[in-house]
């Protein structure tokens, strides 16, 4: 495949994953303002970069685009997994906020939020390659796939072991 073939393949999938970054990003400055009325700059700063930011970046890069891919790909990562912790460790109704977030956002992006983490699968290779659960954040993870109806990539025998590393994690 021709340099510029890839390039432009990359710079499709970078633009299919920025419109789900850029659908979170609307949801919590939303977020944000509904619990403080406003935004500030400090806040933003916390929040990811706007898609404009990585579209330059992957611009300017010349041979070195793929590494503009992968932070978005990871960012995918690090904020699913904050949303797994939230989600257990924050309240009901920050709980439930966040499934329908993931629900929207599979509406409006075209794909489900954790697909494109790589964690998801990541840690139940891990997972099932070492027999336990042993950290907290592993567990989030698994729990909150556990809760989908489609167990996106879980074989059926997997799943069952997974769940009950699950119940032993949760026993202990």
């Amino acid at each position: 495949m021709p340099q510029d073939t890839k390039r432009d393949a990359a710079r499709r999938e970078l633009l299919r994953l920025l419109k789900g970054l850029e659908f979170y990003r609307a949801w919590r400055i939303s977020g944000i303002k509904r619990a403080r009325g406003h935004v500030q700059q400090e806040d933003l700063n916390e929040i990811v970069l706007p898609s404009a930011s990585f579209i330059r970046d992957f611009d300017a890069a010349a041979g070195q685009y793929s590494h503009i891919l992968q932070v978005v790909q990871q960012w995918y990562s690090h904020t699913y997994l904050d949303l797994c912790y939230r989600m257990y460790a924050g309240g009901e109704d920050l709980s439930s906020d966040i499934r329908q977030f993931l629900e929207d956002f599979r509406n409006e992006a075209g794909f489900e939020f954790q697909s494109e983490a790589g964690l998801v699968s990541k840690t139940i290779r891990k997972v099932l390659k070492r027999g336990k659960i042993t950290t907290a954040s592993d567990y989030f993870i698994l729990k909150e796939l556990e809760n989908c109806v489609d167990q996106p990539g879980f074989e059926d025998s997997e799943f069952a072991v997974v769940s009950s590393l699950l119940r032993q994690f949760e026993n202990r």
